[in-house]
């Protein structure tokens, strides 16, 4: 074989392996190949060239999905190959916290030997926000006790307290408090977390994150805030005397060192009563958008609607998008685990990511 021969084998046989390794594999059947623990596939696709930050069409890069399903060889693997252990993905999540919000308490706990952040970059759903969301107490003691960022800051503003708040989990809510969780930070709606309490109708928790004569304030407010406009502000309905009375009970017995159970249930009734009552008499803005969104685990009908009031700010508008698209990946996620059908909520999980980011991107 001559040289200009052998010049020519090597050129093709440079341009065949530069093509076999150029050879990405597809989005979504990478996803499904990792959640389902294909470490030969995985393995194959990094030995031919794949970026070891690699994004499925849904869930993330293969740490993350590994993470997610608690796989700890598949997780060492894309280490090994260069991973980036803190990576963000395309819609602010990272392998920590998806292992956190799966329960996966051994996957955590490896990621953190092996130098996964505690602090992501600000304004990051970070693993604490994940556990507290998804009620996994003995993962968020985890992350406390190994120095989580307590009043870490989500895209939204929201801390950890205000998912626990959102979710209606007492526990987890009460450990963030006494851990020094702050009660008064606000999220991008400029609602803390007894704003959260009694937008979610957790009001059994709002006396854990407020002080009850708070409580009794905030009850009173208009439903919806004032907006900028030519409209006068909404005038709140003044509490009943009841609500004052028994405040004023509560307050005595805590001083005194007796036992307050039955008067905060008597107080939080009327203060429920009277919430109702104001509903009714309230004008409120008329709703620009219906938000329907389905509880994860909930049976058919239990979807749950809120409205959006006309002048909403766009932050506003993204915190509903953002609790939408939340839901469907749970949903998608616990489908995929049933083995049920995908195609839908896949398309319906884009679209709604697609409506969160800033328009002209």
């Amino acid at each position: 074989m001559n040289s200009a021969a052998r010049a020519l084998l090597a050129v093709s046989a440079a341009f065949f392996l530069s093509s076999a390794q150029a050879e990405l594999p597809d989005p979504a059947g990478f996803g499904r190949a990792i959640e389902l623990g294909d470490i030969r596939s995985a393995r194959r696709w990094l030995d031919e060239g794949m970026p070891p930050d690699f994004e499925a069409d849904v869930t993330g890069s293969g740490l993350m999905i590994a993470a997610a399903e608690g796989n700890i060889p598949l997780m060492q693997l894309f280490i090994e190959r260069g991973a980036n252990i803190n990576y963000v993905s395309r819609i602010g999540e990272q392998a920590i916290a998806l292992a956190a919000w799966k329960g996966h308490q051994k996957a955590v706990e490896w990621l953190i030997e092996q130098g996964a952040s505690l602090d992501p970059p600000d304004r990051t759903w970070s693993a604490l926000h994940y556990a507290a969301f998804a009620g996994k107490p003995r993962i968020v003691d985890l992350l406390v006790a190994r120095g989580a960022k307590i009043d870490a800051r989500a895209p939204n503003l929201a801390t950890p307290l205000m998912m626990a708040v959102r979710e209606g989990h007492e526990g987890i809510a009460k450990t963030l408090v006494d851990a020094g969780a702050s009660t008064t930070a606000v999220s991008d709606r400029g609602e803390n977390a007894l704003a959260w309490a009694l937008r979610y109708n957790r009001l059994k928790m709002a006396t854990l994150v407020a002080p009850p004569e708070n409580v009794a304030e905030a009850v009173s407010a208009p439903a919806l805030p004032a907006q900028p406009a030519p409209p006068p502000p909404q005038a709140s309905i003044p509490a009943p005397p009841e609500v004052s009375e028994l405040l004023k009970k509560l307050r005595q017995a805590e001083a005194q060192g007796k036992p307050t159970e039955a008067l905060r249930r008597q107080f939080m009734a009327a203060v429920e009563s009277h919430r109702k009552a104001s509903a009714k008499q309230t004008v409120k803005a008329a709703p620009s958008a219906l938000v329907i969104s389905a509880k994860r685990g909930s049976k058919a009908g239990g979807e749950r609607a809120e409205l959006v009031a006309g002048g909403a700010t766009p932050a506003a508008q993204t915190l509903a998008a953002d609790a939408g698209a939340i839901d469907i990946l749970r949903a998608l996620q616990e489908a995929q685990a049933k083995g049920q059908p995908t195609e839908e909520l896949r398309r319906r999980f884009r679209a709604a990511v697609d409506r969160m980011r800033p328009s002209g991107q």
